[in-house]
């Protein structure tokens, strides 16, 4: 065995641990966190998401581009670092400002995170001549991932009855273990020569083709639909009688789901584009029709099956979208697909919001169930002018 293969399946095997440990294990207490004891309106919480994807906004292509120049490895440490800083802030920093300065770093930490770990798998595979096998190697590493998850999600918010800054805390020992792991890893199998085009080619060549730009307007439309309104489901299930400390098992449950699923999601791709597009918005909105019925099962159930299949969605896509533009910059064209549901969220947070604030909890999801669905006929055509040799 070569060295590049011994570390090729050492970044494979420690692949597990970079997912568990940067999962934020506080997400489900945020919202509540930060409304009673930073005393945050709802205004202030959209506020607060819509500011995360400005900064990842910015941020996305940039640290795409930098994991792709000089290491995907070093990229992830420097989310892992940044992601600390935050932590350590909503801890000890009681005051709006400090939470917007803890989001604004943390934000930018994701940003070197995202597409950089995907590009590291993706180019271990190569080494190991099994770069066919990316959706199956990622969608069970992503399984693994989740059943530790779930025990994370399930007991970490119950300390918030112990102390509502532990959840914070642990989520700061969480990313010391990421960054302490990403130091075992080592990027594999790539040259500098090998980083041709030139990014700024292959962004004309985009924005020369309409019907790619209007692709990824609508996926991150879509996408946000899965991500934007997540502080008001919490804050809806909390409405509607789930206790705050209960909403971790909620995601715990999710991540059993996922887990169980997972191993089987890429068979999903013998839906073509098309069919995949239109499975994926879907489950976008049902718990939007869910939360309008105010019943708590109901909601909790879609909920649940959203946040289960939201978790690997995107490997599809990617896969779909490597075979069709090959790229030494992998990490640059997951950033890409990234940014695009950045865009979304810089403004549809506090288009939910504002909605919410008009209306009520469930209306205001409701509205917004209505709204994605009347996107899917456009979202489909675009699928068609983008994937019509894969498309069945």
């Amino acid at each position: 065995m070569t060295p590049q293969i011994a570390q090729a399946n050492k970044n494979i095997r420690l692949y597990v641990l970079v997912k568990v440990f940067a999962k934020r294990v506080f997400l489900p207490l945020a919202a509540i966190y930060f409304v009673q004891v930073d005393h945050f309106t709802i205004r202030e919480i959209g506020l607060l998401a819509a500011m995360f994807a400005f900064v990842q906004l910015f941020a996305e292509l940039p640290t795409g581009y930098f994991a792709d120049k000089f290491a995907r490895i070093t990229s992830i440490r420097l989310g892992a670092a940044l992601n600390v800083a935050a932590t350590l802030i909503y801890v000890f920093i009681h005051h709006k400002a400090g939470v917007f300065v803890g989001e604004a770093l943390e934000a930018l930490g994701y940003s070197f995170m995202s597409g950089a770990g995907e590009a590291l798998i993706y180019d271990s595979l190569v080494v190991k001549k099994q770069e066919h096998n990316y959706s199956k190697i990622v969608s069970r590493v992503q399984s693994v991932s989740l059943l530790i998850n779930a025990g994370l999600l399930a007991l970490v918010p119950l300390t918030y009855r112990i102390d509502p800054r532990l959840p914070f805390a642990i989520g700061t020992v969480a990313y010391l273990g990421l960054f302490l792991t990403a130091c075992f890893m080592r990027d594999v199998g790539r040259k500098k020569a090998e980083l041709k085009p030139r990014p700024q080619l292959t962004f004309r060549l985009i924005t020369k083709n309409h019907h790619i730009i209007a692709f990824g307007l609508l996926f991150g439309i879509v996408s946000a639909l899965f991500t934007a309104p997540s502080d008001v489901y919490n804050l809806t299930l909390k409405a509607i009688g789930i206790r705050p400390d209960l909403l971790g098992l909620l995601f715990a449950v999710a991540s059993l789901l996922a887990a169980a699923v997972g191993p089987l999601i890429y068979h999903l791709k013998r839906l073509g584009p098309k069919g995949y597009m239109l499975f994926d918005c879907l489950i976008a909105v049902t718990p939007m029709f869910a939360a309008y019925t105010r019943i708590a099962l109901l909601l909790a159930f879609a909920w649940v099956v959203n946040m289960s299949f939201w978790r690997y969605r995107r490997i599809i896509y990617q896969e779909y979208l490597l075979t069709i533009y090959p790229t030494n910059y992998k990490a640059s064209l997951i950033s890409a697909m990234n940014f695009t549901e950045e865009i979304a969220l810089l403004w549809m947070p506090i288009v939910i919001t504002s909605i919410v604030a008009g209306t009520s909890l469930n209306q205001g999801l409701g509205i917004t169930g209505i709204a994605g669905l009347c996107i899917l006929p456009l979202y489909l055509i675009a699928a068609k002018r983008l994937f019509p040799k894969m498309d069945r």
